[in-house]
């Protein structure tokens, strides 16, 4: 059953009577004339219409250099669209709204009804100028070796660095809610019902600081707080999800018995791969041929991060977990590094991603972070680390001096969480909400990031943008979602 978190505000007109820094007009920039286009990736596509809108490089400098946006509109499924139209912002950072959106388009489909979709891709991420790194496209990903090393790091980071040919210090959160609002003005769009996905929650909420008349209502799915820097606490995220799995399987009689002391089982693998990887082959699906690999503690812990993301992926872990303790069979393990690194690294713009931590959070890290702590968990310190060293080679860009600051609204917000999310808990939520006067934080029990397309929240996320309040949603339909069932074998889950 999902937890209800919610906080009301007996009127919607506190912030209706002024505007925070930064809310008026801004020099317009131009669009093009739309045109027919597909949007997507090669695995899910759809029909669109595309513009190019040009802006500002330097946003304190309207008549300098522009660059070009990428801008996609979904019409409305009515002849009569509301005004106040819909837009999601996307995650990462480095994901493009345009390319991310298709595989998403199921949970939205209730609210095109009545509303135009618009899709800016940020600055810095699909066809919106892209900043990416050398070896993003070149290179195969190599998943031989994903062992920490501080100066490789650092150097193919000032390599990513020195490829970029525009500066970067402008393709920050702070620059692309400024975008956000030029494309509104520009389009006449009274104002926008905003959604967004784990980094795009943060875009969201700096946009509602910035521009709170120009939103109608915000959905905050898998929430990263204005206050929390990126980095510290994922490795104790990542192990709190961890865990829950190996509780719930251990709580389930089918998933018990098919796999006893897996969680033994698992974290003794993963020290003795410490310190005795295990040489395999397996076949690489994408390409048919049999590859080879040294398998060790981080190939695993890769495993278990990404797949974790996904309700699906931790269903089926446990059994790819286990004929790896009992039969020592790695193949499908080591198949899942090659496809989930392979799947990360097709939808980041690597440079954008690191334009952003580089300005928002690594600057930002607390000083008596406890790398030993960190060591206790699977994931260990060398992310943070490897953000560190990443960061040496990136100037801190563009950002408003109250970027970090809680986010003060009484404008209509839904959160949502899963109690299973490896990098955006539900206490995060919970520290948004606190200062989201009209909010609800709606909680689903053994669900990963993301909670958009599950069961009825298209439909909740419908009404509540038609109805621009959270407080009458009907919710009783979330009792229905359930994580999906623990395959026992390659044949599935039990009857």
């Amino acid at each position: 059953m999902p937890i209800l978190r919610q906080k009301t505000a007996a009127s919607l007109l506190l912030l209706s009577s002024f505007l925070l820094p930064g809310s008026a007009a801004l020099a317009n920039g131009t669009i093009t004339p739309y045109s027919s286009c597909t949007i997507g990736n090669a695995t899910v596509s759809m029909d669109a219409q595309c513009a190019t809108f040009s802006v500002p490089l330097d946003p304190s400098k309207p008549d300098g250099d522009t660059i070009d946006l990428h801008v996609a509109k979904l019409a409305a499924q009515t002849r009569k669209p509301k005004a106040d139209a819909f837009t999601l912002l996307a995650g990462g950072p480095g994901q493009s709204a345009t390319e991310s959106f298709p595989a998403l388009s199921f949970a939205f489909r209730h609210i095109r009804r009545d509303r135009d979709i618009i899709l800016l891709d940020q600055r810095g991420t699909g066809l919106s100028n892209k900043l990416e790194c050398p070896s993003d496209d070149d290179e195969e990903i190599d998943t031989d070796n994903l062992f920490f090393d501080a100066q490789k790091t650092f150097e193919s980071s000032t390599r990513c660095r020195q490829a970029q040919h525009l500066d970067p210090r402008f393709f920050s959160t702070s620059v692309a809610v400024k975008d956000l609002e030029q494309l509104r003005q520009t389009l006449n769009i009274p104002q926008w019902n905003i959604y967004g996905a784990s980094y795009g929650t943060r875009v969201g909420l700096h946009y509602l600081r910035r521009y709170p008349d120009s939103v109608r209502s915000i959905i905050l799915d898998a929430v990263v707080p204005p206050g929390k820097a990126v980095g510290p606490e994922i490795a104790s995220a990542a192990q709190q999800s961890l865990m829950r799995m190996f509780d719930r399987c251990e709580s389930n009689n089918g998933c018990n018995e098919a796999f006893p002391n897996l969680r033994t089982g698992t974290l003794e693998l993963l020290a003795r791969l410490k310190t005795q990887p295990v040489s395999i082959a397996y076949e690489n699906i994408s390409t048919g041929q049999q590859n080879t690999m040294e398998f060790s503690d981080k190939h695993l812990a890769a495993t278990l991060r990404l797949m974790s993301y996904n309700s699906h992926g931790t269903s089926i872990l446990p059994s790819m977990l286990y004929d790896a303790i009992e039969h020592e069979n790695y193949a499908s393990l080591a198949r899942q590094v090659q496809l989930q690194s392979a799947a990360l690294s097709s939808t980041i713009a690597t440079g954008m991603h690191s334009a952003v931590v580089c300005t928002e959070d690594e600057p930002f890290l607390p000083e008596d972070i406890d790398l030993n702590a960190m060591d206790e968990t699977y994931l260990g310190s060398e992310l943070l680390l490897a953000m560190q060293s990443t960061c040496q080679a990136w100037d801190q860009g563009v950002i408003d001096d109250d970027f970090h600051s809680p986010v003060k609204s009484a404008k209509p917000a839904l959160v949502l969480s899963g109690t299973d999310d490896p990098v955006t808990p539900p206490a995060y939520g919970d520290m948004v909400v606190e200062h989201l006067e009209n909010a609800v934080h709606i909680v689903n029990e053994n669900q990963s990031h993301i909670q958009a397309a599950l069961g009825c929240t298209p439909l909740l996320m419908a009404e509540f943008i038609n109805t621009a309040s959270a407080n009458a949603l009907p919710m009783d339909c979330l009792d229905r979602i359930r994580a999906p069932a623990f395959f026992i074998d390659a044949n599935g889950p039990l009857p």
